[in-house]
């Protein structure tokens, strides 16, 4: 997809009302009006309450947010105060190096803002950041050097509680560093589960795993973060499939390790063939905007859709009055390189003579495809596993089972008639006779064939076999493979 893509610029200084009204002026337009309905009961007194409590700067703004739009109150607080709205499944990668933090925002281009905020609003810190529902943030930094992101994990065990972009919108508000953070993080009800990558001017870096019914700290590095929780203790409240947020984290950790420069970490944010970029915008899964800060020296740089250069935010300099000089960000969707081909439908397509070599494919549906004759995968890699792995894997799991052997030690008893008998002390139920010793042991050794197969058909443990003793002799026996790969109950 190479839609493109505008978001917003809009700076706003003064009182929070006064703020409120400022930006009620920009979402007026419908393009930047909630699509959501309520998953919960929505009681205005209720949110007027939390607010005054965990928010109240947001609560003054949300009146002047109804007076810049002109509706009622009751409206502007239950579309844009963040609060009991469902939470679609996002996507996002950020990671933290030494001094610098960086962030791709995966989501759903037609639920997306299409707004960045620089709020100096008094009695609060000045911040920049993409906002969610006007008053909520996805991520951002503040003027003391502190950045954080917001990561989707599950809605399964949503409870009344506060939703994720006003909380990083409080943590841009009211904290000035990750220890601030982490404290404010403990103390408020979460809603829903979600990560909170942090970092802050000194260096200190975190990732908050919050869930309404607990919450972990994560510290050290490499410190990347996707979309599911890495702390033990959080493991239960992680989503049932966790495989893609899983693959996302080698890349980041591999660049957090190599600890690289702001507009170099940029380049590998963005770049629409990074293993950080997603095209799945149809799904609701496609990067949206790319954020590095440095919280040392309150710089930003910032960019939306793939492929761009990122434009240079000085907030330190903004706090102290200077504008932006930005009034927009423009970009495309799945970036604008001509080698890329996105959002394609080719099925029932037929290739021939097609040179591949080299190519990348994301999020790519191969579904009922059929690969016949003349082809080279030399090199090639699935999520990033040699081709010749898989094969070898898929080989091994289709081989033909080979059977176990195994010894059982048998005594050998001369009868009155002069006969040979021939017992197994593992399984009684097995014998054997014969006039000579090997007649004797080739029919106990049938028997012994029969007990196990009967034992196995049955469900019931098979005795393994015990150590001859010396001199003893035993028969060797083949445990067919099917009776231990079906989880029959063999011990051996």
């Amino acid at each position: 997809m190479t839609t493109a893509l505008e978001v917003e610029v809009v700076e706003c200084r003064g009182g929070a009302h006064a703020v409120g009204r400022q930006l009620g002026q920009v979402y007026r337009h419908a393009r930047h009006r909630p699509k959501r309905a309520p998953i919960m009961p929505f009681d205005l007194a209720d949110a007027r309450h939390a607010l005054l409590e965990f928010a109240p700067n947001v609560w003054a703004e949300l009146q002047g947010l109804a007076e810049g739009m002109e509706v009622p109150l009751a409206e502007a607080v239950a579309g844009f105060s963040n609060g009991r709205l469902p939470h679609p499944r996002r996507g996002c990668s950020s990671l933290a190096a030494p001094g610098t933090y960086g962030r791709n925002y995966d989501f759903d281009p037609r639920l997306y803002d299409r707004v960045m905020v620089a709020i100096q609003a008094e009695g609060t810190h000045p911040s920049v950041g993409f906002a969610e529902r006007c008053t909520g943030r996805l991520d951002g930094m503040n003027a003391p050097g502190l950045a954080v992101g917001l990561h989707y994990v599950n809605d399964r065990d949503a409870r009344p509680g506060l939703a994720s972009p006003l909380i990083v919108r409080m943590v841009l508000d009211q904290c000035a560093s990750v220890a601030e953070a982490i404290d404010l993080l403990r103390r408020i009800p979460h809603g829903l589960a979600f990560n909170y990558s942090l970092l802050d001017r000194t260096g200190d870096a975190a990732v908050v795993e919050a869930a309404p019914d607990r919450v972990a700290v994560r510290r050290g590095g490499p410190l990347a973060c996707t979309n599911h929780f890495q702390s033990a203790e959080m493991e239960p409240a992680n989503p049932a499939a966790t495989g893609g947020s899983r693959r996302r984290l080698p890349p980041l950790e591999a660049w957090s390790r190599r600890a690289l420069a702001a507009a170099d970490l940029f380049r590998v944010l963005n770049d629409p063939r990074s293993d950080a970029f997603h095209h799945g915008y149809e799904a609701g899964f496609g990067t949206l905007h790319t954020l590095v800060a440095e919280p040392a020296t309150a710089t930003l740089l910032v960019g939306v859709g793939g492929g761009v250069e990122p434009k240079r935010i000085d907030l330190a300099a903004w706090a102290t009055g200077r504008p932006l000089g930005l009034r927009r960000l423009r970009g495309r969707l799945g970036g604008g390189d001509p080698k890329l081909v996105r959002d394609r439908n080719l099925a029932g397509a037929e290739f021939r003579n097609v040179g591949l070599a080299g190519a990348r494919f994301d999020d790519i549906d191969f579904s009922g495809a059929e690969i016949t004759r003349n082809c080279n995968f030399r090199g090639m890699r699935i999520a990033g596993i040699p081709l010749d792995a898989l094969f070898a894997a898929y080989d091994a799991l289709h081989a033909e089972p080979k059977p176990m052997r195994h010894a059982y030690p048998y005594e050998l008893e001369t009868g009155e008639d002069g006969r040979l008998f021939v017992t197994f002390p593992d399984i009684s139920r097995a014998g054997g006779e014969g006039p000579t010793e090997a007649e004797a042991v080739a029919a106990a050794t049938r028997s012994l064939a029969a007990a196990l197969a009967t034992l196995a058909g049955s469900g019931q443990t098979i005795p393994p076999p015990s150590p001859p003793r010396p001199g003893q002799r035993s028969v060797e026996i083949d445990m067919p493979a099917d009776d231990r790969e079906q989880g029959r109950p063999f011990r051996g």
